[in-house]
């Protein structure tokens, strides 16, 4: 008599489900502001794997606002182009589903763990190839996976709020490296994002504010301060080879970080958090062209507003923005995105778009409080307040899959109401990944 196998257990699923998003992010990282076709190939995964969960609890005021600002745009993009895949749905479609599979986890610990394990090697990363390129006469910011320093730096920044999130562990010794590798970005938009989700983080702490402050800005002095001494060492000293020993010196950080955090949280590490503000003026001395980067992101602001009436229903389209600032005969910024998320938004994908993502970015900060994630989600947003975070798949990945709280608020969606929802998004893929290849 032949015996059955044994039907797979929840907790199988759950870590199936768990792989899957964590091997999501893995790729969206190296795929910078996105790939169609490997948009399309992962997008039909994450469907077979949403097909496969029996029920899954989604908070429906952020994943029905997600999904309208992707359908605003994919309308945008059939306007223009008359197509599903030029534009940016072809690639952002992932993000609703990225949240469907994450609201079947009853338990997101060991995602967190793992996304913020995956930062940490990004890191790791980035300062080895930083010291090997230096060794060879080549000092530049660091830009790591994502191929852009500032997205890098927003990058490090979730990752080091996701450490924050976790239990005590072995773990806690990335945070130098995130630091200081944020520190080799010289990315100000980043700093100040962190700055931010560090004062959002200690304003929800119900008592001891000053000491956790003090903590949190003295761990950011030391991490950030190394990152900075090992730029200016390779790069301005004229020896290369004088990174090396603040090299030395970043390991022994990451080696006794546990034992350093002890010794820094109490009350006299207020002088070291005040500190702060040298490592703060030394990045702007690294980078002086700084100051006029942001005015000239404040212009770049000023001069697109006069596209917003331009078509208020669909926007001039995705990618059109920068024909136009070609043309208009004012400053030329050479960048395809607007250095505002929401406002970009409405110029290119027009103004019903911008309201699903305002609904989604109300809903975020209108949930009960969590510090740690709060502060990603408000180190996110500033963020995109003067750069184009949101459209590097990585980095919009990292903040769902470590701080969206979808069982939080949701409504349960049944496996046969998932099995729809992936179906059709299915299709959408598989239509993008025939029109790519058959092109």
């Amino acid at each position: 008599m032949t015996r059955r196998a044994p039907e797979p257990s929840q907790g199988d699923g759950s870590r199936f489900v768990t792989g899957c998003l964590f091997l999501s992010l893995v790729i969206l990282t190296w795929t910078g502001v996105g790939n169609p076709a490997v948009a399309g190939m992962l997008g039909l995964l994450l469907c077979a794997a949403g097909c496969t969960l029996p029920e899954a609890r989604a908070d429906l005021r952020f994943l029905i606002p997600l999904v309208l600002y992707n359908l605003f745009s994919l309308a945008a993009s059939l306007a223009v182009y008359r197509n599903t895949v030029d534009g940016y749905a072809s690639t952002q479609m992932l993000f609703p589903l990225l949240y469907l599979l994450l609201a079947s986890l009853e338990d997101t610990g060991l995602l967190r763990r793992l996304c913020a394990l995956w930062t940490g090697c990004a890191a790791a990363y980035g300062i080895v190839r930083f010291v090997l390129e230096a060794l060879q006469g080549r000092t530049g910011r660091l830009d790591g996976f994502l191929g852009n320093p500032n997205a890098m730096g927003i990058f490090l920044v979730l990752g080091w709020f996701a450490l924050l999130g976790g239990s005590r562990s072995w773990l806690e010794h990335l945070e130098p490296l995130l630091l200081a590798a944020l520190g080799l970005t010289l990315s100000m938009g980043s700093f100040l994002a962190l700055a931010a989700g560090i004062l959002a983080l200690v304003l929800l702490e119900p008592q001891g504010r000053f000491r956790r402050a003090c903590l949190l800005l003295a761990k950011c002095t030391l991490g950030i301060g190394v990152g900075l001494l090992l730029y200016l060492a390779a790069a301005r000293t004229g020896q290369s080879w004088a990174c090396l020993p603040v090299a030395a010196y970043l390991l022994a950080l990451v080696l006794g970080w546990r034992s350093l955090c002890r010794f820094l949280d109490a009350p006299r590490t207020a002088a070291l958090a005040a500190a702060g503000t040298l490592v703060a003026l030394a990045a702007i001395l690294a980078r002086p062209s700084a100051v006029a980067t942001f005015a000239e992101r404040l212009e770049m602001m000023a001069s697109a507003r006069k596209y917003l009436t331009v078509n208020p229903l669909l926007g001039v389209g995705p990618y059109r923005w920068r024909l136009l600032d070609l043309e208009d005969g004012g400053t030329y910024f050479n960048t395809w995105h607007i250095h505002n998320l929401f406002l970009h938004t409405a110029v290119e994908m027009g103004w019903p778009a911008l309201a699903a993502l305002v609904l989604a970015a109300l809903r975020t900060f209108r949930k009960a409080p969590e510090a740690p994630r709060l502060a990603a989600c408000t180190a996110f947003l500033v963020h995109n307040l003067i750069d184009t975070s949101f459209f590097y798949l990585g980095v919009t990945a990292l903040v769902l899959l470590t701080a969206a709280r979808p069982q939080e608020g949701g409504r349960r969606l049944s496996g046969t109401t998932l099995k729809i929802l992936c179906g059709a998004a299915s299709v959408f893929f598989a239509c993008n990944l025939f029109l790519i290849f058959t092109a």
